[in-house]
């Protein structure tokens, strides 16, 4: 809901009474704030704003928004006189000797963020070198950003002021431009005010019916807020953790957006009633989240875990939906007392400035530019920038630091590898390893803007054939793809044909397929003999993926569940995708000695009372029945596939570390697949340990992509498909 806003303190004379408002914002006493409070007042006591509201009124409204997000007697005293600067006669000069050269500098920036209210409207070079000025201030001085959007706040506030017109244009804007900047700031007490204020312009109907909606139900949910509110707080005291737990406000905008794209009504958005507890540490908030779903039903496609996997914009909390006795659904937040000041303060609580300090640290700078750059590209998709301004501003690359502060300008995607190729081309040859941030990373990382980058090598070390492989991620730029292949081809012919042969039997060795006969794949990828072909595989001429390709034959894309068979004696077995032919209407299951999935060759044997049971071709359990009872073995096939999933085993060789297990699974997960075994097996003498997963999946395909994305991970050594025969 929007804040109900608190009027500025009066005396008897109906005047601000201005020592009330100083002690209302702790700055009494505080000189410098003080004497912005007397410049503003003398300089914008009898001017207006455009919106005709009170110049100097204007700048308390201001500075008390900021001075309650902690930025500073400066940020304070900025917000004091910006207004007084724009609207009435205040100079810059008169700021910088009655205050003080921070501040004065402090002001200049806010007003380079003038840009930020016409980012739709620049086409001319001058304009687009405004914007650019523009964003360099706001990198300089995050308080300048802080003070624009609590100035747009308070114009938000007063909007009713305007004309229906001008109302419509705030919003617009405030809704494209001023609300995601916030967001990416991580400042939600601005970011939701801001959006419920503009949302109450834009669908003033909507926006009626919702808070109608919220206020009719308003003595049910508080009374089961309050239930809820309890056994939490028992919890609480039962785990000896020092909490606090409090209903959720409540954000019509956002209610409106859950239901927008659930496509849902008021009564099904869970968030309507809503709890926030806050403890100290991490291992508390897993403790209360423990309790919540063991005494409530957890919904789990409503369970978010913010606090492992962070927003970009940084902001951390566990949110899950749970059904009580009754079948009500409610959310609870669970974050730490420190998350919670980074939700509702977000850049603003790194950037609390001290007496004398300046501005923070080159870190904090990096981060910011980070979400700046987030923010371009959302201004830019939502207010349909001219085609000129988006390629000069919002350009579509990553600027990145070399350890001693020199900038490379990469294609957005680009990895260490890509940037050491961009050094030096000896550096990506001897590449072995890279930092950014100063962190080990996988030569595989994607770099963002504002990362430092260093490449470690080695002497002897040369380009590895993996470096070739699009789907192993490391390389991103033709550029430096060019300078590994030109290496790779000055080998000699004899050593081509011999990393071709490795790479090659690696490679079936980890998806478990049977190598066919080398003079075939070469006559199918149209060289001459085998070893024209293995020397082309070790080049890098002749992609890997696509011999692959060629022996495992082309995965049935998934149609209506349909059945085609063979001739008209086939039959589809009950609960599979395999077409059987000849075989009546057996009953098929797939074997667990060997597993196959969709793209396997396969092979059934007629078991007695149980159907067919479906064998990879090369598997030695049917191999062995092959030899006994020949006759029982029938040709099976795959059909064209619905949602089918198979059970796949999988081993995975590591050396052991903290959060290993952890990146598998979320590796897993980020591929959407099931997990229904997993065993881990380790050897603390040498730290190493190896993991048996059972995985569910739809094809031969999904399996080698997964395989990929597993032994990307720091500390995988090797990973591959196995059988449980």
């Amino acid at each position: 809901m929007v804040k109900v806003r608190k009027a500025l303190p009066r005396n008897e004379n109906q005047e601000v009474d201005v020592d009330v408002w100083l002690h209302s914002i702790r700055a009494k006493d505080n000189g410098l704030v003080e004497e912005a409070v007397f410049l503003s007042r003398i300089a914008g006591e009898d001017q207006k704003t455009p919106d005709g509201r009170n110049c100097f009124e204007a700048s308390l409204e201001i500075a008390e928004i900021v001075a309650g997000l902690n930025m500073g007697r400066d940020a304070v005293a900025a917000a004091l006189v910006y207004s007084v600067v724009e609207h009435a006669d205040l100079r810059i000069e008169d700021i910088e000797e009655q205050l003080g050269q921070d501040v004065a500098i402090l002001v200049v920036n806010i007003k380079a963020m003038q840009s930020i209210t016409r980012l739709e409207y620049q086409q001319s070079h001058h304009q687009i070198d405004n914007i650019r000025k523009m964003l360099l201030a706001m990198v300089r001085d995050v308080r300048a950003v802080v003070i624009k959007l609590a100035e747009r706040l308070c114009v938000m506030r007063a909007v009713h002021h305007h004309s229906e017109a001008e109302q419509l244009r705030l919003a617009q804007e405030t809704n494209q431009v001023y609300a995601p900047l916030a967001s990416r700031l991580g400042i939600s007490e601005l970011k939701w005010e801001l959006e419920d204020l503009a949302f109450s312009i834009l669908e003033r109907d909507t926006y009626k019916t919702i808070a109608k909606s919220l206020k009719e139900r308003r003595l049910e949910r508080q009374a089961r807020v309050e239930m809820i509110i309890s056994r939490l707080q028992q919890a609480l005291a039962e785990c000896h953790i020092e909490g606090q737990v409090a209903g959720r406000a409540k954000h019509i905008f956002s209610i409106y957006k859950k239901m927008q794209r659930k496509k849902v009504p008021f009564s099904e958005i869970y968030d309507a009633t809503a709890v926030r507890v806050l403890v100290p540490t991490i291992d508390d908030c897993y403790a209360i989240l423990s309790f919540a779903h063991e005494t409530w039903t957890p919904i789990q496609e409503e369970f978010d875990d913010y606090v492992q996997n962070p927003k970009p914009n940084g902001y951390q909390s566990i949110h899950t939906a749970v059904s009580d006795e009754d079948g009500k659904v409610f959310e609870i937040q669970i974050r730490t007392f420190a998350m919670h000041e980074e939700s509702e303060m977000g850049v603003a609580a790194h950037w609390m400035y001290k007496e004398g300090s300046r501005a923070s640290g080159y870190e904090q700078k990096i981060k910011w530019l980070r979400q700046l750059l987030d923010w371009q590209k959302e201004v830019s998709d939502d207010t349909n920038l001219p085609a000129e301004l988006e390629r000069n501003v919002f350009q579509d690359r990553t600027y990145v630091f070399t350890p001693d502060g020199k900038i490379l300008d990469l294609p957005t995607g680009a990895t260490p590898l890509d940037f050491a190729y961009h050094v030096h081309t000896e550096v990506g040859h001897r590449c072995r390893g890279a930092k950014v941030n100063g962190k080990m990373v996988a030569l595989t990382h994607t770099l963002t803007l504002g990362d430092t980058v260093e490449i470690l090598t080695t002497k002897h070390s040369q380009p590895s054939r993996d470096w070739m492989i699009p789907q192993r991620g490391y390389l991103k730029t033709p550029r430096a793809r060019a300078k590994v292949l030109s290496w790779f081809k000055q080998q000699d012919q004899s050593r081509n044909i011999e990393t071709g042969r490795q790479l090659l039997e690696r490679e079936c060795d980890r998806l478990n397929l049977e190598l066919p006969k080398l003079e075939d794949l070469a006559e199918k990828h149209n060289h001459p003999d085998a070893n024209r072909f293995l020397a082309a595989l070790g080049r890098g001429d002749l992609r890997l993926a696509s011999v692959i390709y060629t022996i495992q034959g082309p995965v049935p894309k998934p149609e209506m569940g349909e059945i085609h068979f063979e001739e008209s004696t086939s039959k589809k077995s009950a609960g599979t995708d395999i077409s059987i032919s000849g075989a009546g209407d057996l009953l098929s299951n797939i074997a667990n000695c060997c597993r196959p999935v969709p793209g396997d060759d396969i092979v059934g044997y007629i078991t007695q009372g149980h159907g067919v049971t479906v064998h990879r071709r090369n598997c030695k359990n049917a191999e062995h029945l092959a030899a006994e009872n020949n006759d029982r073995m029938i040709e099976v096939e795959w059909t064209h596939t619905t949602h089918a999933r198979y059970p796949v085993s999988l081993h995975v060789d590591v050396y052991d570390r903290a959060r290993l297990l952890s990146d598998i699974t979320q590796v897993l997960n980020n591929e959407k697949v099931g997990i229904l075994a997993l065993n881990t097996f380790s050897d603390k003498k040498t730290q190493e340990a190896y993991l048996k997963l059972t995985i569910e999946v739809k094809s031969l395909e999904d399996i080698s992509r997964i395989i990929d994305r597993i032994t990307l991970i720091p500390n995988v050594k090797a990973v591959k498909r196995v059988k449980d025969n």
